[in-house]
């Protein structure tokens, strides 16, 4: 990349900074009427978000459209190894339109109401979702998912849904799984000095996917060490193979927060419920790619740190909007969003 891109881009990233909800003034927005709430979110991001009564769906679109088009400007100036990251980084969105394709059609639920569910993704949707939703029933819609980008994640995905006792739960969760892989082999393409900027954060983000899911896995659906190893990513930042292998052997959740590395121990340490524990940890992760943004490291991993707030800032957004059209109280969002630990 020359200096003009790299002086371009360090630019373009501060201003996106500047336009970042942080966690606490979102808190705020949730004690606000609707119409407050657009009007200050507005002032903080420079977008103009307009909400329509009649499809509630369409301020999710233009949260996650505004998200987008910001990547897109931040991603243009790369090429090679790190738009091929990039690019891959952003179908992160597009998996929740895979998750709600395969649950609805698996939960027979009408294709107006699927559709209804899912979000524009303009020019970077790869999945045909006009042909998904026309298939007969959930296995000829996989079938047609085999032969799209998103090939090998479902063919994983199916596997352990038929292996594992056909649970939704655990087909969402191989889907994230094999997306995850992916992510952190292509960071691998990437020159040295980026991936090991990128390793803090991706792996502080892959602690937290594993630890929850490792917990889930055995606590709640009681299945054994060896089946719950298989289903993480097994990569990490403090939490590597070993030490996720010597964790699942465990018989308790006490029992593996005991045995959990700093500041994990710590921070979990008067969490009661897997809930609790999946928001303190989602938090952390947060932090620390908002401690990255804002330092001195490589531009590949201040952007994908970028790309992991945004992310996370659009789906706390449509959380406290959807919440306030439905009607709910105000301690039941902050609940809802975690804000209320």
């Amino acid at each position: 990349m020359s200096h003009f891109s790299s002086t371009y881009l360090s630019t373009r990233l501060s201003t996106f900074i500047n336009r970042l909800v942080n966690f606490e003034r979102l808190v705020t927005l949730i004690d606000f009427d609707l119409d407050r709430i657009f009007l200050d979110v507005s002032e903080i991001t420079g977008h103009d978000y307009q909400l329509d009564t009649t499809n509630t769906s369409r301020i999710e679109t233009q949260l996650v459209n505004r998200a987008l088009d910001d990547f897109q400007i931040l991603i243009r100036s790369f090429s090679g190894s790190e738009r091929r990251f990039f690019y891959f980084a952003i179908r992160w969105f597009e998996l929740v339109n895979l998750k709600v394709l395969i649950r609805g059609k698996f939960s027979s639920i009408d294709n107006a109401e699927i559709h209804k569910r899912l979000v524009d993704l303009g020019s970077f949707a790869d999945l045909p979702i006009k042909k998904l939703l026309e298939t007969d029933d959930p296995y000829e819609m996989l079938r047609m998912l085999e032969i799209t980008a998103y090939a090998g994640i479902v063919r994983q995905a199916r596997r352990v849904y038929e292996e594992q006792g056909n649970d939704l739960f655990l087909l969402d969760a191989t889907i994230d799984r094999s997306f995850f892989i992916d992510l952190y082999r292509r960071a691998s393409f990437l020159n040295p000095a980026d991936a090991d900027h990128l390793a803090v954060v991706m792996g502080s983000l892959l602690d937290r996917i594993n630890l929850l899911w490792l917990l889930r896995y055995r606590f709640s659906y009681g299945l054994s060490a060896a089946k719950s190893f298989y289903l993480l990513t097994a990569v990490g930042n403090k939490l590597n193979s070993v030490e996720l292998m010597r964790l699942a052997k465990m018989d308790s959740i006490e029992e593996v927060i005991a045995a959990l590395p700093n500041p994990y121990q710590k921070l979990l340490s008067k969490v009661e419920t897997v809930s609790e524990m999946e928001t303190v940890m989602e938090y952390h992760s947060l932090s620390v790619a908002s401690d990255t943004l804002n330092s001195n490291s490589s531009l590949v991993s201040r952007i994908f740190s970028y790309i992991l707030l945004r992310e996370a800032e659009v789906r706390f957004l449509q959380a406290i909007i959807k919440g306030k059209q439905l009607g709910f109280d105000s301690n039941l969002i902050k609940q809802a969003v975690g804000a209320a630990i």
